[in-house]
């Protein structure tokens, strides 16, 4: 279900958009007033993490700028504040028909490809292929200290459940340029500060196309041929890499694959399993419960409940799953409210007959989302087995994701995409912050270097911790 707004987008969001168009502060308003109500009556986690008060005054905050000629991305830019305050990774906010990155600007964007960490950010290639410092420290950019940037930008970014910053960093990672550009602009070149081996130097690079861009990532980024695979390796380990919980008609079926996959396991005596689902931004809630069904010792509840909100008729158009619309007619009340009830992971899950009983490695990093932090949350809680990497941008303790509701405001056209599931984890242990991502056992974190090496110091790392284990004959404990 949680591919369904993606896919929601092409058939709901394509309109054109005018990029020298002006709102008038009448055209605002009612664009505030329309996001405004739809948040309210659609969200069913709006108040998780900031209050209805503190929503006010963000509101209010907007208010004083609505009483002057705008454009869309200044008004884009006003309202985003308040898509970020609800922590919410799933609510989406994109020009109508443009790269949910890349909304405002194709031309003249910054050239580097950069590398985050912390507040520092380094140099890994030039998306033209030009020369470049590579693992140098930028410094600034166009007289503006990179430390400044970083500070600015990730209040303003919102792919991350609660208070974790682990997907806004991949944001960053994955999509400076365009980020950059929609927040401080673009210019035909880029004065660009950076230190290496203790001295300073001052370059300038013309700017590139989002075209350039695309090209260089599809380079780089090219995605296997099977989203899964299973890989036996020596000492009776196995490796099992999962790209994302959803298959394309012309893809293996999941369940297919996992009945496979751990039968061989089983013949393989395999006593040590890597699972890798480090990118894996989700997909169908069913995947993430059949594999764990894999690995449980004992049958478990996997959702405790899932919020949503009541049915309200609005005076604007929404572009909601009519799917969802046919399943709303079996909610119920609840202790907290509405609830959706209409999904088998809120039913108590046996074990499969061919469950896995060795030692389970769970690599996480700030792409694991939705789908794979609620599969993720299971493992965490019932201290299953090792989490290796980074915290998670997915929520340990929810997220609001499954259907959609598509709101174009009518004067911005910008798209604002509201989840409308609360899924709520069952029996959640006290080994986790619950308004954060799931946090790993061992924190592997990638630096510039490996990057630009080819290294994969967390697969490094876990591979090396299971031949400690088996040289000691110590099974290693969450």
């Amino acid at each position: 279900m949680k591919k369904n707004l993606f896919l929601m987008y092409f058939l709901f969001g394509y309109i054109g958009l005018l990029f020298g168009q002006t709102l008038q502060p009448a055209q605002m308003k009612s664009d505030v007033e329309i996001f405004k109500k739809a948040l309210e009556a659609k969200h069913p986690e709006m108040y998780r993490y900031t209050s209805a008060e503190e929503f006010e005054s963000l509101f209010d905050q907007v208010k004083p700028h609505l009483s002057r000629d705008m454009s869309v991305r200044e008004f884009y830019l006003k309202m985003t504040p308040i898509i970020a305050a609800l922590h919410c990774g799933h609510t989406k906010w994109i020009v109508a028909g443009q790269d949910m990155y890349y909304p405002f600007f194709d031309a003249d964007l910054f050239p580097l490809q950069l590398h985050f960490e912390n507040d520092k950010a380094y140099v890994i290639s030039h998306f033209d292929g030009n020369e470049v410092p590579v693992t140098a420290e930028v410094l600034s950019i166009n007289g503006e200290k990179m430390g400044e940037i970083i500070k600015s930008l990730l209040p303003k970014l919102s792919f991350g459940d609660g208070f974790s910053q682990a997907g806004k960093y991949y944001q960053l990672n994955h999509a400076f340029p365009g980020i950059f550009s929609t927040h401080f602009g673009t210019k035909p070149t880029y004065d660009v500060e950076v230190l290496r081996d203790g001295k300073t130097k001052n370059l300038t690079f013309e700017g590139v196309s989002h075209h350039q861009i695309k090209a260089y990532q599809s380079s780089k980024n090219k995605e296997h041929e099977d989203p899964f695979r299973l890989e036996i390796l020596e000492a009776n380990t196995a490796w099992l890499d999962i790209d994302r919980f959803y298959a394309y008609p012309n893809e293996p079926d999941f369940k297919k694959f996992l009945k496979a996959t751990f039968e061989q396991i089983k013949e393989n005596n395999v006593s040590d399993l890597v699972i890798d689902l480090r990118g894996n931004e989700g997909g169908n809630e069913s995947y993430g419960i059949e594999l764990y069904k894999y690995l449980a010792e004992s049958p478990f509840s996997y959702y405790d409940r899932i919020s949503v909100k009541n049915k309200e008729k609005l005076d604007f158009e929404t572009n909601t799953s009519f799917l969802f619309k046919i399943a709303s007619l079996f909610n119920k009340n609840g202790e907290y409210g509405r609830e959706f009830t209409l999904q088998k992971g809120l039913k108590t899950q046996k074990p499969n007959k061919n469950a896995f009983q060795g030692n389970v490695y769970l690599l996480l990093d700030g792409q694991s989302f939705s789908v794979t932090t609620e599969f993720a949350s299971r493992f965490k809680s019932e201290k299953r087995g090792i989490i290796i990497g980074t915290e998670t941008a997915g929520g340990y303790a929810m997220n609001t994701s499954g259907f959609f509701s598509i709101v174009t405001l009518p004067h911005s056209k910008i798209d604002l995409g509201i989840p409308l599931l609360g899924f709520h984890m069952a029996g959640l242990a006290e080994n986790n912050p619950k308004d954060r991502g799931i946090l790993p056992d061992y924190t592997i974190e990638t630096h510039a270097e490996n990057v630009q090496n080819g290294v994969d110091a967390v697969r490094d790392f876990s591979l090396e911790l299971i031949r400690k284990s088996n040289a000691t004959s110590e099974t290693v404990k969450p």
